[in-house]
């Protein structure tokens, strides 16, 4: 059935941006910097998967209104209905953590005070994936208290132990995750 493709394919389209990366990084390929490359069209795959969840839904109640018409059954009704609910929320939750990441408030107030604090702007984030990636690159150093990341405000906020760690090090650690990050003003 044609819905039940397009529903998966929606759902796939719409996690490619947010899961993407950290496929790439399970697979120890983080460091080419494809997540960063991905996630700068993530709106558009969030809304090529709507789309297509659109169109899936269209076929579907287009193939039921036929089988209604002609008195037939429709055949895997229940399983491409299954399968449509599950990519709509798939998709209506990727489009809401996204539009939450530019909504929220600036997690720089939340930065636990320890040690020397530092705000370190950092190109390409542009979706929450984005930001748990940074934070969890910074947060495996050594002698790091604390990691915010804000894709909204193209930040990364760092609590730190200067006799741990370096600016170099965290500016090293988030250019690995392939996102650009630039030495901050201090």
């Amino acid at each position: 059935m044609k819905a039940k493709g397009l529903g998966i394919l929606s759902a796939l389209t719409a996690s490619v941006c947010c899961l993407g990366p950290f496929v790439l990084i399970l697979a120890g390929l983080g460091s080419l910097g494809l997540g960063a490359v991905i996630g700068k069209y993530h709106w558009y795959f969030v809304l090529t998967a709507a789309l297509l969840l659109g169109i899936a839904w269209r076929s579907y109640f287009k193939e039921k209104k036929s089988c209604e018409a002609k008195l037939c059954e429709m055949e895997g009704q229940k399983m491409t209905k299954a399968i449509l609910l599950v990519a709509t929320t798939v998709v209506l939750t990727f489009a809401g953590l996204n539009l939450y990441t530019y909504a929220k408030s600036s997690p720089a107030q939340e930065l636990n005070a320890q040690g020397v604090q530092m705000a370190i702007p950092v190109e390409g984030m542009t979706c929450f994936t984005c930001e748990t990636t940074v934070q969890s690159a910074v947060s495996k150093l050594p002698g790091i208290y604390d990691v915010k990341a804000s894709a909204k405000e193209k930040t990364a906020w760092v609590s730190y132990d200067p006799k741990k760690t370096s600016p170099e090090h965290i500016i090293t650690a988030i250019n690995e995750t392939g996102f650009k990050a630039q030495k901050p003003n201090l």
